[in-house]
């Protein structure tokens, strides 16, 4: 009986044995499939941010795009307005005094349109590099033909404080520019 006994232990022991190898063995190719999914999701999240990062800088560069092409032959007097009060509020928000800003039509080549816009501003360095930076976010296709840098006049009035930044008078011309479509 104690033979039956042993055999019956040695035969539990053996098919636990079995059981834990076939476990292990099942498991390690589960995690081994397991962790090659992880690796593809991994892959395949990295590609839809690049792609989502790519279509929101497409998308703006469509807007520009959309924004430059027109129909007519001249620019309309709301969309230089908008574009005035564009350059006003960018001004405004950088504390940019404008003492002049004046708009012609430009001769250009055949399908473009070119407006080109005279500025006379009154800044800092700092404000001018900001307000440049404004530029050229909008959404036209802008193209600065000059910018002058000069000091600004100081009358006997106006009190200078040694810690206050120095102004300069800025001469900017810039244009403006769509592409006319064809029918």
């Amino acid at each position: 009986m104690k033979e039956r006994y042993l055999i019956l232990i040695l035969i539990m022991i053996g098919a636990a044995v079995a059981f834990y190898m076939l476990a292990s063995d099942s498991l390690e190719k589960n995690l081994a499939h397991i962790e090659n999914l992880d690796n593809r999701i991994k892959v395949s999240q990295e590609k839809l941010n690049s792609a989502r990062i790519l279509d929101q800088e497409l998308s703006q560069f469509a807007m520009i795009i959309d924004n430059s092409l027109s129909t007519s032959r001249q620019f309309s007097f709301d969309e230089i307005n908008d574009f005035k009060t564009a350059i006003g509020r960018m001004a405004h928000e950088r504390q940019i005094s404008i003492n002049k800003l004046s708009d012609t039509n430009k001769f250009s080549l055949p399908n473009l349109i070119e407006n080109t816009f005279n500025l006379e501003l009154e800044a800092t360095y700092v404000q001018i590099g900001q307000f440049i930076s404004d530029l050229e976010s909008q959404d036209n296709i802008i193209k600065i033909q000059s910018l002058d840098i000069s000091p600004a006049q100081v009358s006997d009035k106006d009190v200078v404080s040694p810690n206050a930044a120095s102004r300069y008078r800025v001469l900017l011309e810039l244009s403006i520019f769509k592409v006319k479509k064809e029918a």
